[in-house]
């Protein structure tokens, strides 16, 4: 059974799509890019960032990543208050950030990073929050580091885990400033069940899960010299 279709225009550019889309899949089709920490094509949105909130006309601004579309929806993508709203949530997660990431200095992929260079912050505002209370890093896996300050909750190495990979070890732990990714009932990583499948390093926007460095371990060459 065809699902019914939608008519709405996001930035002014009008199109249509089956009931149930998201605005931010609508909007890719437009080409139009939506910031996004928390979303990822693989997994089934949550809405956790706000980064990609949205102005449809209503009291608060929408997460599109969760938000349908609905039939002559006018949606705004880059206002300024919009802009200014995603502005303050990155210098919010940026100002308990490590000054060091280890996914940017490993892989250059670091998707916070790279945001705070799109929208020019050089530096931010606000107080350092990890600066008498550090979370603290967990290295017990011989193959994935952790770094809890690095971490910004969007939860997509949880969904990693238990949608991709049905392992079902991450979830959260504490309250406030003090929550954090677990593992298991909170042990430590390498004393959990991860099967080092590395799906959560793979989805991880940030430097929080990153392959662990070999250290002192000597590799043997193929010619067995």
């Amino acid at each position: 059974m065809s699902k019914d279709m939608v008519k709405l225009s996001i930035d002014g550019r009008d199109i249509e799509v089956p009931e149930g889309t998201t605005i931010w899949d609508a909007a890719r089709e437009l080409d139009i890019d939506i910031p996004v920490l928390c979303h990822s094509t693989r997994m089934r949105p949550v809405g956790v960032c706000r980064l990609c909130v949205v102005d449809v006309g209503a009291r608060n601004l929408q997460a599109s990543c969760v938000r349908p579309c609905e039939d002559g929806m006018k949606v705004e993508t880059d206002t300024p208050k919009v802009e200014r709203h995603r502005r303050m949530l990155l210098e919010m997660l940026l100002s308990d950030y490590p000054e060091d990431s280890a996914r940017e200095a490993s892989t250059g992929d670091d998707e916070l990073l790279e945001l705070a260079v799109r929208y020019g912050i050089e530096s931010v505002r606000l107080p350092d929050g990890a600066a008498d209370r550090p979370r603290g890093v967990d290295l017990s896996s011989p193959v994935i580091a952790v770094d809890h300050q690095a971490c910004i909750l969007c939860d997509r190495c949880v969904r990693g885990c238990d949608e991709l990979q049905h392992n079902d070890v991450i979830t959260r732990t504490g309250k406030g400033y003090d929550t954090r990714i677990a593992f298991d009932l909170d042990a430590p990583m390498g004393e959990s069940t991860c099967v080092a499948c590395g799906e959560c390093m793979a989805v991880c926007p940030t430097g929080a899960l990153t392959n662990q460095a070999l250290g002192n371990v000597k590799l043997k060459p193929l010619n067995g010299e």
